[in-house]
């Protein structure tokens, strides 16, 4: 593969990447390259005239060959046509438009280009956004060296995985043939099971020949075939009587996972590792229904699985070192980056996901629409915002899980219970409102928006406005001017208080870990290094305390606002996040 990474590290390609590259490939070409940092196979280096032959034989003798190709397109109109693009996928960075700026001065003689290029390379390094990158980048890579929360003598170097050559997956949705299609990649034998024979059939006529074609893109038709056939689709437990693991990808209820479990208990191999994929559920109540707590181990894939590169693995308080090495192992044969935290309701993820989404629902009673809060914490630099996820996610499934824990019903709050609270906690229900109308997001094509048909465009519904504004009249809320600031701290600020608490529960083992499963499973934009660096080494530690101090004296009755004791101890200590916990000179 060929490519020019330097962008993801916050800075341009040096020793003239940005000069010599569009006199190859083009201005077009080179933009879309640099910019994105992405890399690309041979054949597509040959196409674009990067290469001049690929060959097995003497590298030197066939690059002597190497001809230069340059497209004919004036270079502004190049960069113009480009650089709204550019903008709009940076949302934020700095280091994709600065590249641009060097790319243009390529038709500047080679001299004064290099020269330019020097400029902005160190207009880069002293930005606070290459730093940031540089440790995401690094992060990456050392959430492999991995340790217990809990008990630092258990680590990637002490517990030895067992080898896994055969993986059973039960359930054929999106989210088990999205596993299916990781495992076949990395060379694995995969039983899928389905119950479901309509499902079954789904999967088999419909998400499985897209597998065979993503395979296909990375490896020879033979490779490809050759992977395809390890796999076996059926609706028979038995067939699962000989696999190494098994991952459960069942619908996010604790009974069915339950049952799930009595009977791959029953049937796999006693050494057989079975594992969840659950994105909150309790790991000891799941093992619990088995002989062998101690091979049940949590790994929440990201939906889709194919793609998404996050996998957060949970133990539970019997699972084995030989267990947890083994989910850790696994995440790395199948090319995923793998976080190992403790087992709590959420886990580190969705946990701290549930004040991020808490805040910007009482955002709306205070006079904001959801547009409004999508657009500033997109251009924080989220992909999306906490309304267009909750569209394109589905929001019955968080409805559904609220039902579960008593907090609403179909048909409204619990009998007894006052609306706004519950618990004695704070509690908007304007999402149970939108999903008891059947406004579940992209699927009914309404939800938080309307959508149209055959579209994902959310565009903005006046029938959701008028509710909001009927819930506010209803209850006495007064509409007020917000700033994007306050969106912005609103809303992160409690979802990086509850980072601390993670931390002071020992549910993850350092704050590393936390940024790592918020870059790659949730959107938090690279360029600020994940939510615990950017509290830390951009905003501050103080500023976040006090401002979260501000926010919890005037709604003394949000509770997600109170500041981590933790935090606060490290505030007044002056101690620093690589000092807690096991985290490295990163």
């Amino acid at each position: 593969q060929v490519g020019l990474p330097e962008v993801h590290l916050g800075v341009l390609p040096g020793a003239g990447g940005t000069q010599r590259l569009p006199r190859v490939v083009g201005i077009k070409t080179a933009i879309q390259m640099i910019t994105s940092g992405q890399h690309i196979n041979a054949k597509q280096a040959l196409s674009l005239g990067l290469v001049d032959k690929i060959v097995q034989g003497n590298l030197l003798k066939e690059a002597i060959r190497f001809a230069q190709s340059i497209e004919g397109r004036p270079v502004e109109e190049v960069v113009e046509a480009a650089r709204k693009t550019i903008l709009r996928r940076a949302r934020g960075a700095i280091a994709p438009m600065t590249c641009v700026q060097a790319i243009r001065a390529s038709v500047l003689p080679f001299d004064l280009g290099m020269q330019r290029e020097r400029e902005l390379m160190t207009f880069l390094m002293t930005s606070w956004q290459a730093p940031a990158q540089q440790y995401a980048f690094f992060s990456e890579r050392e959430v492999r060296r991995w340790s217990h929360p809990r008990d630092k003598r258990v680590n990637f170097k002490t517990a030895k995985p067992r080898v896994i050559k055969s993986v059973g997956v039960v359930g054929a949705g999106t989210m088990g043939v999205g596993i299916t299609i990781s495992l076949l990649q990395a060379g694995l034998k995969v039983v899928l099971l389905e119950v479901n024979k309509k499902q079954l059939d789904k999967g088999q006529n419909c998400s499985l020949p897209t597998a065979i074609t993503m395979i296909q893109k990375t490896l020879s038709q033979k490779s490809a075939s050759q992977r395809m056939s390890q796999l076996i689709t059926t609706m028979d437990y038995s067939q699962l009587s000989d696999v190494d693991m098994v991952i459960e990808a069942v619908f996010e209820s604790l009974k069915l996972k339950k049952e799930v479990f009595k009977k791959l208990d029953a049937i796999t191999k006693p050494q057989a590792i079975l594992a969840s994929n659950t994105s909150g559920l309790d790991i000891d109540k799941i093992a619990a229904v088995t002989k062998r707590p101690d091979k049940v181990v949590g790994t929440h894939f990201f939906s889709p699985a194919n793609v998404m590169r996050l996998l957060e693995n949970i133990y539970g308080k019997h699972t084995s070192p030989e267990t947890i090495a083994t989910a850790m192992q696994l995440g790395v044969t199948i090319g995923k980056v793998g976080v190992l935290v403790g087992n709590c309701s959420g886990f580190v993820g969705n946990r701290m996901l549930g004040p991020y989404r808490a805040e910007s629902l009482f955002l709306l009673e205070e006079g904001l629409e959801p547009q409004d809060v999508d657009k500033a914490i997109e251009e924080f630099g989220f992909p999306m915002g906490p309304f267009r996820m909750s569209d394109l996610a589905g929001g019955d499934i968080g409805w559904r899980g609220r039902i579960e824990k008593g907090l609403t019903t179909e048909q409204g709050p619990p009998p007894d219970t006052p609306p706004l609270y519950r618990h004695g906690n704070r509690y908007c229900p304007l999402p149970d409102m939108l999903c008891m109308k059947g406004r579940l997001g992209q699927k009914t094509g309404a939800g938080w928006y309307r959508y149209e048909p055959g579209s994902r465009a959310a565009l903005p519904d006046p029938v959701v406005t008028q509710m909001i504004h009927e819930y506010r009249q209803e209850h006495g809320f007064k509409k007020r001017n917000i700033s994007s600031q306050e969106i912005v701290e609103r809303c992160l600020y409690p979802l990086i208080n509850e980072g601390f608490h993670i931390l002071d529960e020992g549910i993850a083992a350092r704050s590393m870990d936390i940024d790592v499963i918020y870059l790659f499973g949730y959107g938090w934009p690279r360029h600020t290094g994940g939510p615990m660096y950017y509290a830390e080494r951009v905003v501050g530690l103080e500023r976040i305390l006090r401002s979260l101090e501000t926010y919890q004296a005037r709604y003394p009755d949000h509770h997600l606002l109170q500041p981590s004791p933790l935090l606060r101890d490290m505030v007044a200590k002056g101690t620093s996040l690589a000092a807690h916990g096991a985290d490295s000179k990163l």
